[in-house]
């Protein structure tokens, strides 16, 4: 398994409020992206404890020698964004210059030939391979509910002045709802798994993505190209990408 993660501050930005996570646990292997939002530096703040507290509860499940049953799995992603959750909560609870601070989440978890895929907010994960890119996650934000109910089209959705609204993020409420999803091997095998903020979804659509791809079919070289690209478009917000290749 190949794999390559970078983020970027973008071309306007003077400050990243991206994290990511991309390390294997043995034969298992954690993937995540987290975008922050938040005066002041709370996005940054909101960002990097939630890839803090999302990092060290893999670390002890798999330490700990957790089963891996799908079940359990996908409880522990739930946990994990829970954690983040109620931490980054707290931390605004105690500190008024980090009130309303939150961060998106998109992780995945490789174990047992299955990727299960969590999300909370507008950052997204696709499966890339020669004949295009499909979204595997759904956003949760204001012009998704839009298209949900039929209002505007997906095309327009790229455009709508307030696709940057998200309706879920980590750490704003006391409790968060994360969507958990399984990907068989069958449906993953030979594709490329990529995890973005939407400082690159924003850019780049699905065509462009699977055209990118198969120009550069080094993971590392893919990444750079994707944040070049993102910038050379205007770059208005950070950047952070994770690309897997899957076996």
């Amino acid at each position: 398994m190949e794999f390559f993660a970078l983020s970027d501050v973008g071309s306007v930005r003077e400050l990243n409020e991206d994290a990511y996570l991309a390390k294997t646990y043995g034969d298992a292997a954690l993937f995540a992206v987290f975008d922050g939002m938040g005066g002041a530096n709370a996005g940054e703040c909101a960002s990097a404890t939630a890839a803090r507290e999302v990092e060290q509860y893999f670390d002890s499940f798999f330490a700990e020698g957790h089963g891996t049953e799908p079940a359990v799995v996908q409880a522990a992603l739930a946990s994990a964004a829970d954690r983040a959750n109620f931490k980054i909560y707290a931390l605004a609870e105690a500190d008024h210059a980090l009130e309303g601070m939150g961060t998106t989440l998109v992780a995945a978890l490789l174990v047992n030939e299955k990727i299960y895929v969590a999300n909370v907010g507008d950052s997204r994960a696709y499966l890339i391979d020669k004949d295009g890119a499909m979204q595997i996650t759904r956003d949760h934000s204001f012009v998704q509910y839009l298209v949900d109910i039929g209002k505007i089209t997906p095309e327009e959705a790229r455009t709508n002045p307030k696709k940057n609204i998200i309706t879920r993020a980590v750490g704003v409420d006391k409790e968060v709802s994360v969507d958990v999803s399984v990907i068989e091997k069958k449906q993953y095998g030979g594709k490329t798994l990529l995890l973005c903020s939407d400082g690159l979804s924003n850019y780049i659509d699905a065509p462009a993505l699977a055209a990118l791809r198969r120009k550069h079919r080094d993971c590392a070289e893919f990444v750079r190209v994707l944040i070049d690209e993102a910038n050379k478009a205007g770059g208005s917000d950070n950047i952070t990408a994770v690309a897997v290749r899957l076996d």
